[in-house]
């Protein structure tokens, strides 16, 4: 982060109108020093920063001493050892010797600044930059994928794709634990299985990593309730988790099975077809998962 980015944020003196009182300190300064005050004029913290930014999220960056870091409504502050700071949406990013790194909401070190890119995710965790190289760190700091990856899907489920070499595995968050690696994609796990692609064939994998259904459906969607819509040569229907074919593939769609019946598509009309092959259409249809 260059430093004319961070003097252009500690000096702007816009005050922002959030609605939590943290965030509506407002800057003042008093004999070449910044401090703030509430919106009653009352001074809450004494002006003794070089220079300080607006508060946001309940904290401002700061200058003390020539170092950066955070001050917090309460008056606690972060440590005042970094070459800058400065907010990006709800996060509190810093840096020390051209590296990235994240402090949480009470200013301690959630990333410590080592890594050349940090960036936050969802579900509380953050993507790390090394080089050319991509990993993840969960919400405690710990580094959950090492930096070896060429690429790192967004969060979803506390799991992300991961890709080397244009192949894809997927990863848990919660262990670490990559699954695949040698796939073109890899869907999330539903029913204790994955759908994966292979030059444009799908198949199933189990947590293990196991091929439990082969790579041979032109199409596939996640299971549910134990069965999942798949295609062969324009036509679908519905297997279970041993590669049976529970519900004909008959149907020009076939997207998802839930409540006991799988959402189908035929010759224009949509509606539902259960186990046993019933079939009832309808003029409205809910939305898939709802």
């Amino acid at each position: 982060m260059k430093r004319f980015f961070l003097l252009s944020l500690l000096l702007c003196p816009t005050i922002f109108g959030f609605a939590q009182q943290a965030d509506s300190l407002v800057k003042f300064q008093k004999e070449g020093k910044y401090g703030f005050r509430d919106t009653a004029g009352h001074e809450i913290i004494p002006a003794q920063y070089e220079s300080a930014g607006a508060f946001m999220h309940g904290a401002a960056a700061v200058q003390s001493k020539g170092k950066y870091g955070f001050v917090f409504a309460n008056g606690k502050h972060s440590a005042y050892k970094y070459d800058s700071a400065w907010v990006k949406g709800k996060y509190f990013f810093v840096s020390k010797k051209k590296k990235q790194g994240l402090l949480d909401s009470t200013g301690k070190e959630w990333v410590a600044p080592i890594y050349d890119e940090v960036k936050p995710e969802k579900e509380g965790y953050a993507r790390i930059k090394v080089g050319e190289l991509y990993g993840m760190v969960n919400n405690k700091g710990k580094v959950i994928l090492k930096p070896t990856y060429d690429m790192i899907s967004g969060v979803s489920h506390h799991s992300v794709l991961v890709y080397n070499e244009e192949k894809c595995g997927r990863a848990d968050l919660k262990t670490g634990k990559v699954i695949g690696g040698q796939y073109d994609k890899v869907g999330q796990f539903k029913d204790g299985l994955a759908w994966v692609q292979v030059d444009r064939k799908f198949g199933f994998i189990n947590e293990k990593g196991d091929v439990v259904i082969p790579v041979v459906y032109d199409k596939v969607g996640n299971f549910n309730e134990g069965l999942a819509p798949v295609g062969v040569s324009g036509k679908f229907g519905f297997i279970d988790m041993t590669n049976k074919e529970v519900i004909a593939a008959k149907y020009d769609n076939a997207i998802i099975f839930q409540n006991g019946r799988g959402l189908i598509k035929l010759n224009g009309r949509v509606g539902y077809v259960d186990k046993e092959g019933n079939e009832t259409w309808t003029d409205s249809v809910p939305e898939a998962g709802k």
